[in-house]
């Protein structure tokens, strides 16, 4: 009941209680059993198709399949057996063309084994066993409608299934499209045996969630998965999957955060993603260490795609002068100045005015800029900071230009303003005049 108890965690206690204790009717509503219990069978043989049958059997054993099935035509042959041994040499007939394998032994196996539940006389360890064969191999076959049917006919006599039985039957109607139908056959399968789970069963059951969009259920059950498999990546991407489909961002980048720190995050592919995750979240220092440490590592190549997007986290970050040594080495990649432009804006930041002349001049000679204008604008600042008036000048009457953007000209317009107060004020304090 304990492991029962884990599947239904998330309904109210009434809900949760009525469905386990009665899962069973809930599961096999349109089927019904006998009300009746199953008699025992007579299981005497004739000594002689006793013998014959034996000898079949142990040929049976040791795979020598053609001349079982020889001599069993042979007992066959005879006729005049009761029902039990009917029901005998029709299964026997179905194992060894089961044994024999390939799809059409399968096809001419199946009515035998029909033939041998039909008579209704084996024993109910061999009735269950045959029935149980016949529901596997009509699943083999593809035919999963009747793999369901024998197996709830199977469930009347077997009181306590396996979980691998719960499963034959969930993956027959996950194999119909019935997902709403075998979702409770796994989940049941799955609290069956909590101290052994089966890894395929989990994953069974995460197939329903996810085609059933039920992400709440699957983020529950990876977290049980994660429990019995913590170092498989995949299981943490699908828990941070199953996050983002339900818009908890924050907790999709710590299923990926803590992979990451368990080393499981080894394909660049799942390292960029990280990163990108993190950008998103507003946690670009976070993205700019990862994405730098597994360029530096060689997991991540060095490309400029994988650059631009550290440069952008070390700039979010306010990593200046990290983010400067990434434009050093993006600047010899790109046909055009824009990195070096880039370059002059964080030296702006830093208000290091020689190195903003220097990159705005790489920009510049490069060339291709989108807006040139504000090139010579920065320039101009700098030379002023720096008061060297005339190249600012220069530069500034670049910035205002007609060809310009309406706003950098006019920047430009208030900075000359700018300059010609300082130069006055310098040649007021050295004792000229300024020019008329």
């Amino acid at each position: 009941m304990k492991g029962k108890a884990a599947i239904y965690r998330w309904l109210p206690a009434a809900v949760a209680a009525y469905l386990m204790l009665n899962s069973t009717l809930v599961l096999a509503q349109q089927y019904s059993c006998p009300t009746d219990e199953r008699k025992p069978r007579q299981t005497a043989m004739d000594e002689r198709t006793y013998r014959r049958l034996s000898v079949v059997h142990e040929l049976l054993g040791n795979s020598a399949l053609p001349e079982a099935m020889q001599k069993l035509k042979v007992l066959a042959a005879k006729g005049g057996f009761t029902p039990y041994e009917e029901a005998q040499i029709e299964q026997t007939y179905g194992f060894i063309l089961a044994q024999m394998g390939g799809e059409e032994n399968y096809r001419r196996a199946y009515p035998h084994f029909e033939r041998a539940i039909a008579l209704d006389a084996l024993p109910d360890s061999a009735q269950k066993g045959m029935m149980y064969s016949l529901a596997s191999l009509y699943a083999s076959m593809g035919r999963y409608q009747d793999t369901i049917d024998m197996m709830m006919k199977w469930r009347c006599l077997e009181k306590e299934p396996p979980g691998s039985a719960l499963v034959l039957i969930s993956s027959s109607y996950a194999q119909l499209e019935k997902l709403r139908e075998a979702l409770p056959w796994v989940q049941e399968a799955i609290s069956s045996q909590p101290e052994k789970p089966v890894e395929s069963w989990y994953q069974l059951e995460l197939a329903i969630f996810y085609e059933l969009s039920q992400y709440q259920n699957a983020a529950n059950a990876l977290r049980i998965v994660l429990t019995h498999w913590p170092d498989k990546a995949r299981y943490w991407e699908m828990l941070a999957g199953a996050y983002q489909e339900l818009r908890q961002d924050g907790n999709a980048l710590a299923a990926m955060m803590l992979a990451y720190h368990k080393g499981l995050l080894v394909k660049e592919s799942r390292l960029v993603n990280l990163v990108r995750m993190n950008l998103f979240l507003e946690n670009p220092y976070a993205g700019g260490s990862i994405l730098d440490t597994e360029i530096n590592r060689g997991r991540v190549q060095a490309t400029q795609k994988n650059l631009e997007l550290l440069l952008n986290a070390w700039t979010a970050a306010r990593e200046f002068d990290k983010a400067i040594s990434v434009i050093d080495r993006l600047g010899p990649m790109s046909d055009d100045g824009e990195f070096y432009y880039q370059k002059a804006q964080l030296f702006m930041e830093k208000a290091d005015w020689r190195e903003v002349v220097t990159a705005a001049d790489m920009a510049v000679e490069k060339g291709g800029l989108k807006n040139v204008c504000s090139a010579f604008l920065m320039k101009g600042v700098a030379n002023a900071e720096l008061d060297h008036y005339a190249a600012a000048d220069a530069a500034l009457d670049r910035a205002g230009r007609s060809s310009c953007k309406r706003n950098t000209r006019q920047q430009a317009t208030g900075w000359k303003s700018y300059v010609a107060d300082r130069r006055d004020a310098a040649r007021a304090r050295s004792g000229q005049t300024s020019a008329p």
